[in-house]
């Protein structure tokens, strides 16, 4: 999925993980055209989701939000969300927001 300022890219890796990456904006608008996209990729019992988000250049509350509902989404499904390649001004939001108390991710 592409739009002007986000890109979604998935691919299902060799360890039967669903894994995905974002790139541009994420912000209110944009969080809200990839949020379908994300939830329809948890399956009950299903793999964890691995989200790349090094590509980011920007991820506003919303996008923590939408992260924070993807986790919540996951684990309901038997699964876990795992964010990597959290660009720094994320890690930032994240802990500002105490969202890293609850997400797994991996500065990248």
């Amino acid at each position: 999925m592409i739009t002007d300022l986000i890109a979604l890219e998935a691919a299902v890796d060799h360890d039967g993980m669903t894994r995905m990456a974002l790139s541009g904006e994420l912000d209110i608008h944009t969080a809200e055209q990839i949020r379908g996209p994300l939830t329809r990729s948890i399956a009950p019992g299903g793999p964890d989701l691995v989200l790349d988000i090094t590509g980011l250049t920007f991820c506003d509350s919303s996008g923590i939000g939408l992260f924070l509902d993807l986790d919540h989404s996951c684990r309901a499904a038997g699964a876990r969300l795992r964010l990597t390649g959290v660009p720094q001004l994320t890690v930032v939001a994240l802990r500002l927001l105490g969202a890293d108390r609850v997400l797994a991710y991996r500065p990248s």
